[in-house]
Formats: C-alpha cells, sequence, structure tokens
C-alpha cells in the first residue's frame, strides 16, 4: 500500500500532486518487474492495481503483485522505496507461492483417480491464491489443488459449477483418498506443526 500527501495547492502549480505520485509509483512498480511480467505465466511476476483513492492533496493505491518463487521480494521493494520522492510503502499481506511436482504423492493420487474415471488429467499452475499457499507455510505434507469448474470464472459474475462435475470430482477424490490411505507414513511428510495456520485476507 502505497500512502502520500501533499501541502493543498493549486492545480497549475508544477509540484506533484499526491495524485501523481500515486500513479508514478504504479508505473515504477511496473518498469521494476520488467517487460516480461504479467498474470498470464506462472514463473513471471504480475501486479493488479487493486485500489486506488486520491486526490491533489492525498493519495493510497493498493498494489497487488503476484510473485512466482524464490522470487526477491526485498530487492524489489528496496528498489521501489528508492525510486519513491515521498510517500510510504507497507507490506500489508505476503503469501509465498509455491508449486509441487508431478511426483508429489497427492498429484499422483488425483492424476490416478482422474484416469479411473475416464477422464485425461491436465496438470497446470495456478496463478493465484489458495488455501495450499497458506498451508505450505507451516506444513512439511504433499498437497495438491483440484476441483471442478473453470477457474478463467473465478470471481466474474459468470462463476459456476456443473453439478455432473461436482459429482464426477466427489468420485475422483474419494478415489485419490482411498490411494492416499494405503500409502506408509513417512517422517518427512508429517506435519511439522498441528496448529492450523492463523486466518488472513488474500488479494
Amino acid at each position: 500500500r502505497y500512502t502520500v500527501t501533499r501541502p493543498a495547492t493549486h492545480p497549475s502549480n508544477p509540484e506533484p500532486k499526491a495524485s501523481e505520485l500515486a500513479a508514478a509509483c504504479w508505473n515504477t512498480l511496473l518498469e521494476l518487474l520488467g517487460p516480461n511480467a504479467g498474470h498470464s505465466t506462472f514463473d513471471q511476476p504480475g501486479a493488479t492495481l487493486s485500489r486506488l483513492t486520491a486526490d491533489l492533496t492525498s493519495a493510497t493505491a493498493d498494489m497487488s503483485i503476484r510473485l512466482p518463487p524464490d522470487f526477491d521480494t526485498r530487492t524489489l521493494l528496496q528498489r521501489l522505496r528508492t525510486r519513491l520522492p515521498a510517500g510510504t510503502l507497507d507490506i500489508q499481506n505476503n503469501v509465498p507461492a509455491c508449486r509441487v511436482d508431478r511426483t508429489d504423492p497427492v498429484v499422483r493420487a488425483l492424476t490416478t483417480g482422474i484416469r479411473q474415471h475416464h477422464t485425461q488429467p491436465r496438470l497446470k499452475v495456478k496463478t493465484a491464491t489458495s488455501d495450499m499457499n497458506t498451508l505450505a507455510e507451516v506444513w512439511n505434507i504433499p498437497m495438491a489443488t483440484y476441483g471442478p469448474g473453470d477457474s478463467s470464472l473465478d470471481h466474474t459474475d459468470h462463476e459456476h459449477i456443473v453439478l455432473s462435475e461436482y459429482q464426477h470430482s466427489i468420485d475422483i477424490l474419494t478415489q485419490a483418498i482411498h490411494q492416499l490411505a494405503r500409502l506408509p507414513s513417512h517422517p518427512d511428510n508429517s506435519p511439522t506443526d498441528t496448529t492450523p495456520p492463523h486466518p488472513r485476507s488474500r488479494r
């Protein structure tokens, strides 16, 4: 969240206004992320200007930045702060990205369950935050994201689930859980902390 205040002045004053500084902060962020940044590729960062409230004397800009695993967040923030002539930049929330391998036991179990129900599995990475990101911070256990529906419709007015796909996914999950239940327990797969993570808002 970028916040800045400026003294009251006439619009024709050449001194930068709060609204202009907020716009400049957003443009600087995009510049620092680079020309390949965007939400279409998992391995590249992507930024969204979530909210902007501004006038000549005060401005607040909420910027949501989706970062890939192992991205140097500290350096990005340092470079952005260095480029800001005024105002403050505060981190409201931080949920690290996570990615699991195709050999993850949950991925394998889900893939088997999908195939056994005569459907071709499609492995993909999601450029969005889910409970998996939050759990991965505290639990060292196999995990994957699965469910019915078209993820491209998430948070839109057309988001929906076809009931037949919903019922189909229950059968697949049931099969996957039975397969996971037969796996031998391993110390590396046991939770490092059995306390559920604190709830947090996610953008």
